[in-house]
């Protein structure tokens, strides 16, 4: 038996574009403008990047690995998915339609989704959606880094992980228990401290635990990444790994936690800096090839200190990375075809925003070679059956899957529902979840603390969805070779 199997990971939800009746005038599109360019900015209570930029961006010989590549905090960071928080015109979109669905409730709305997006410059001084994308004021151009080196080295570790709160005293926590006091404070008025929490997976479960409020009263959980990490084997037993052990990764090689080990010095001052054993890497990759690729495409939009080259080049280097978080076991016997989907992060899969998705698909061919069987067909965004008709129209919720049929395609997500019952994409307009069949984490327990916060939704009678791995049937045609 000959088959073709894809595995696709998607970071938003495709879609087709409604057509307008009328042309949409120029004055009522909004299109934003090109966003600002960073600028050096230096406040009583904050450094910008550009003020890090002096000691965290490699020289000829410091910050470099066995190759020469420029792996730096700064370099590696700013092409990233972290830095951009705040620049990510999906991010820009969703924030304006929360506000247009309920402008009474804009301040708290912008408070929700700032604290996280543009920490650094929130915490400076609250600011709008509009200060943030036009403003010249410290707190906006702060802000506009997204979560810049402060975002995360200012974290207070009392409010971990229920709080983001930064330090507003100049203090940055480092992972060296004594770091170079006098060489930070003369370059760039910061204090460094030593604290073990900013390798901790709470630092990064401060925003990658999302509780947003309905306005219909109650709370619902929007993102809970952290606590999907919590109730899983990565955070109790010997197979143990933090968000930074994946994510910031201390290996030449980012797939390879075995491979060889940077050995550089974090600081090109002072001069003779010793090098360090433990050199983490500031790629904070994630799995959003396709924003990635499309702000390397409009980079003189962005605005941002990336080029066009090292923003795709993050692209890459996350597609490749998104090879990891899963792998597949196939098993055919006559007709029927077993594909299991092992989960291998340490969060449910997908995780995170609820427009991620994930599908596979499935392809067989006969003694010709021609095409007899075809499942998770995409065409122009959309998922399409064999013969090109879209499965998934706008609203769409498709079934969990565990015995594909013609026109059946398994597709694991998380579908949020207004009061209506109708699938939404507005955060404070979400009523609750229909679905949740993301694939768990391996060593997910019910009776785990977080057990009833993470569990999967409409899976019910699926006696193979488990912990850590998922199986589809496929019954193909007799044909299929």
């Amino acid at each position: 038996m000959k088959w073709l199997l894809f595995f696709a990971v998607a970071c938003s939800s495709p879609s087709k574009p409604v057509p307008q009746k009328t042309p949409v005038p120029a004055e009522d599109a909004r299109l934003l403008p090109a966003l600002p360019k960073p600028e050096p900015v230096d406040t009583l209570k904050f450094a910008a990047v550009t003020v890090c930029v002096r000691c965290h961006q490699a020289n000829e010989f410091d910050m470099r690995d066995s190759r020469k590549r420029d792996v730096s905090p700064v370099t590696e960071l700013q092409a990233g998915m972290m830095s951009l928080s705040a620049r990510d015109p999906y991010f820009l979109a969703a924030l304006r339609r929360e506000i247009d669905a309920n402008p009474p409730a804009k301040a708290k709305i912008e408070a929700i989704c700032l604290r996280c997006h543009a920490p650094v410059g929130f915490a400076e001084a609250p600011l709008t959606l509009e200060e943030l994308t036009s403003g010249a004021a410290p707190n906006a151009i702060l802000a506009r880094e997204g979560v810049g080196c402060a975002g995360c080295h200012s974290l207070e570790p009392r409010a971990l992980p229920a709080h983001v709160i930064l330090r507003t005293d100049r203090v940055s926590f480092g992972a060296l228990p004594a770091p170079l006091e006098d060489a930070m404070l003369q370059m760039s008025r910061t204090k460094p401290v030593g604290s073990p929490h900013v390798e901790d997976s709470k630092l990064c479960g401060a925003c990658h635990t999302v509780i947003v409020p309905r306005l219909g009263g109650g709370e619902i959980i929007e993102q809970a990444t952290y606590l999907e990490w919590l109730n899983s084997d990565f955070a109790t037993t010997a197979r143990a790994a933090t968000c930074q052990d994946c994510h910031m990764p201390r290996g030449e090689d980012e797939l390879d936690r075995n491979a060889r080990p940077i050995r550089t010095a974090f600081s090109t001052r002072p001069v003779d800096s010793p090098p360090r054993p433990d050199y983490r890497r500031h790629t904070l990759r994630g799995g959003n090839t396709y924003m990635l690729q499309q702000m390397a495409k409009h980079a003189a939009w962005l605005g941002a200190a990336a080029t066009s080259s090292q923003l795709m080049a993050a692209a890459e280097a996350t597609s490749r990375f998104l090879t990891s978080a899963a792998t597949l076991s196939v098993v055919g016997v006559g007709q029927e075809l077993r594909v299991t989907v092992i989960n291998e992060s340490g969060h449910k899969l997908p995780t995170g925003y609820p427009t991620r998705r994930m599908w596979l698909r499935v392809r067989a061919t006969d003694r010709e070679d021609r095409v007899v069987y075809e499942s998770g067909g995409v065409k122009a965004g959309a998922i399409v059956d064999s013969d090109g008709t879209r499965l998934d129209p706008v609203g769409a919720i498709m079934p969990h899957v565990d015995r594909a049929s013609a026109g059946e395609v398994p597709i694991w997500e998380a579908v949020p529902v207004d009061d209506a019952g109708k699938r939404t994409h507005l955060l404070l307009g979400t009523a609750g979840f229909v679905k949740d069949n993301r694939i768990l984490p391996a060593g997910w327990r019910s009776d785990h603390a977080e057990g009833a916060r993470t569990a999967a939704i409409g899976v019910d009678g699926d006696s193979d969805f488990l912990p850590g791995r998922d199986s589809v049937m496929y019954i193909l045609p007799a044909t299929a070779t």
